[in-house]
């Protein structure tokens, strides 16, 4: 995804700098969340489909990314390994066991992926977190 497509989809939170800052590992998380479907699919023939479910999926897709790279920006978690592991909440030394709850960023996240859950949620309307299996 490129700038101008965050821009067209109404996002106005990042310059173009930041934007390039986040972009290439918010779209690894939300590729990774959907099982790479988009590198076996062409998002250009969904958006430019005659199947409104498609251009739905497709701009839902798109969406994700976008506000990934808003939450990785905003949150300071601008790479893959931050996006991750920024809501580290134990730490064990010995028998001394330390537990923060409450913790933001795990609130705000799914699951450990470091994936905001607003695109989570986005994706889930989209078939793209389907996870069964064929029964052919």
């Amino acid at each position: 995804m490129d700038y101008l497509i965050y821009k067209k989809l109404g996002f106005t939170r990042l310059s173009e700098e930041q934007f390039k800052k986040v972009i290439t590992d918010s779209e690894l998380l939300i590729s990774s969340l959907t099982r790479d479907f988009y590198n076996f699919h062409s998002i250009t023939d969904d958006l430019n489909s005659n199947d409104d479910f498609f251009v739905y999926r497709a701009t839902q897709y798109q969406t994700a990314i976008a506000i990934q790279c808003d939450f990785a920006d905003e949150s300071g978690a601008t790479n893959l390994l931050q996006q991750q592991t920024a809501g580290l909440t134990d730490v064990t030394i010995g028998r001394t066991h330390l537990s923060r709850t409450g913790n933001l960023f795990n609130s705000l996240t799914y699951g450990k992926s470091g994936v905001v859950k607003t695109a989570y949620d986005i994706l889930g309307n989209t078939g793209l977190l389907y996870r069964g299996v064929s029964s052919r």
